[in-house]
C-alpha cells in the first residue's frame, strides 16, 4: 500500500480524470492536504473512506497497494468468516493475517472495528489455549508477535501530514501487554494523527519526558494488567497535569483504577471511541 496518494494516483485507481478528482477535493468530498510546495496529497485512510462512503468502483486497486478492489455491499458477506484470521494467528502466518486485514479494509471495514471485533476475539481465544494445551503459551506469544508484525506494516502505510496533531501513549510500568497500545497507535494513524507508541512497561517518568519532548494533543494509557493504587494515583496525577489543550484518555480493562483518581480524564471502552477522539483533533 502507498502511504499517501497524489490526485493523479487516486484518479487512476478510480478510473476518472484528475480534474474530476480535484473538483471532488475542492468540494470537500475527499479530504486532502498540501505539501510545502503546494501539491495536494491524500491520505490512504481518506481515500478508503471516500470509496467506502460512495461505493465508487476501483478498477486499479493495485494503485492503492491492494490485492483486490473494495467489494460492493452485496459481496461483503463473503468476508464474514473470521476463521482465516484465527488460523493465521494460530499458525504464526503474518502474511495471512495481513492479507486478511487488507481484504477487510478493501471491503469497507474500519480498522477500529476490526481491532474491537474479530482481532480481539481471535487473540482472546488463542490466549485461552494455555489452560487447555501444553503449547498454549508458545502459540499465544507467537500470535501476538504475528499480529504486531501485521499491524506494524499497516501502520507504515499511513502517512499523516507533517503538521498533523500528534498523539503518544503506552502501557504503564509492569504492564507487559504489547498489542493494545500498538492497536491504539494504528487506529489513530489511520485517522491522520501522527503517533508515538512507547509500548509496554512504560514508567510514568518516561511519559513525562515524552510529553515534554513532543507536546502531544492526545495522550493514551492502555491498562491490560491490574494497576496498584499508588501507581494509579501517580498516573492520574500525570494525566491531570497535562495542558488543557491535551486530551488524556485511558483504555483497557483496568482503566477504572486511574479514572477514579482523575475523574476529568476520559475513558475509552473501545478503539472506535479512540478513533473518534483522533478524528476530533483533525
Amino acid at each position: 500500500m502507498f502511504r499517501s496518494l497524489s490526485p493523479r494516483d487516486l484518479a487512476d485507481a478510480l478510473g476518472v480524470s484528475e480534474s474530476s478528482l480535484k473538483r471532488w477535493i475542492d468540494a470537500g468530498r475527499i479530504r486532502a492536504t498540501r505539501t510545502g510546495g503546494g501539491h495536494r496529497r491524500i491520505a490512504l485512510a481518506d481515500a478508503l473512506s471516500f470509496i467506502r462512503e460512495t461505493g465508487a468502483p476501483v478498477p486499479r486497486p493495485d494503485l492503492l497497494g491492494m490485492r483486490a478492489a473494495p467489494a460492493p455491499p452485496a459481496a461483503r458477506a463473503a468476508l464474514d468468516d473470521d476463521g482465516g484470521l484465527a488460523r493465521g494467528l494460530q499458525e504464526g502466518d503474518a502474511q495471512a493475517v495481513q492479507r486478511w486485514i487488507e481484504a477487510r479494509l478493501a471491503a469497507g471495514a474500519q480498522l477500529a472495528d476490526l481491532c474491537d471485533g474479530p482481532i480481539r476475539a481471535a487473540m482472546h481465544a488463542i490466549g485461552e489455549l494455555w489452560q487447555h494445551e501444553k503449547d498454549g503459551v508458545f502459540v499465544e506469544h507467537r500470535a501476538t508477535d504475528v499480529c504486531i508484525q501485521a499491524l506494524g506494516k499497516l501502520r507504515s502505510t499511513f502517512e499523516p501530514p507533517p503538521l498533523a496533531p500528534l498523539a503518544l501513549g503506552g502501557a504503564p510500568e509492569d504492564d507487559p501487554y504489547l498489542l493494545p497500545s500498538a492497536m491504539a497507535a494504528l487506529v489513530l494513524a489511520a485517522e491522520g494523527i501522527r503517533t508515538v507508541n512507547l509500548g509496554a512497561d512504560t514508567p510514568t517518568g518516561a511519559l513525562h519526558q515524552a510529553v515534554a519532548h513532543h507536546h502531544p494533543r492526545l495522550v493514551w494509557i492502555s491498562t491490560s494488567s491490574p494497576v496498584p493504587l499508588p501507581q494509579a494515583h501517580e498516573l492520574a496525577a500525570f494525566l491531570s497535569s497535562l495542558p488543557a489543550s491535551t486530551i488524556a484518555v485511558v483504555g483497557g480493562r483496568h482503566r477504572a483504577a486511574i479514572t477514579a483518581a482523575a475523574p476529568a480524564v476520559r475513558s475509552a471502552d473501545t478503539m472506535v471511541e479512540l478513533a473518534e477522539l483522533g478524528r476530533s483533533l483533525r
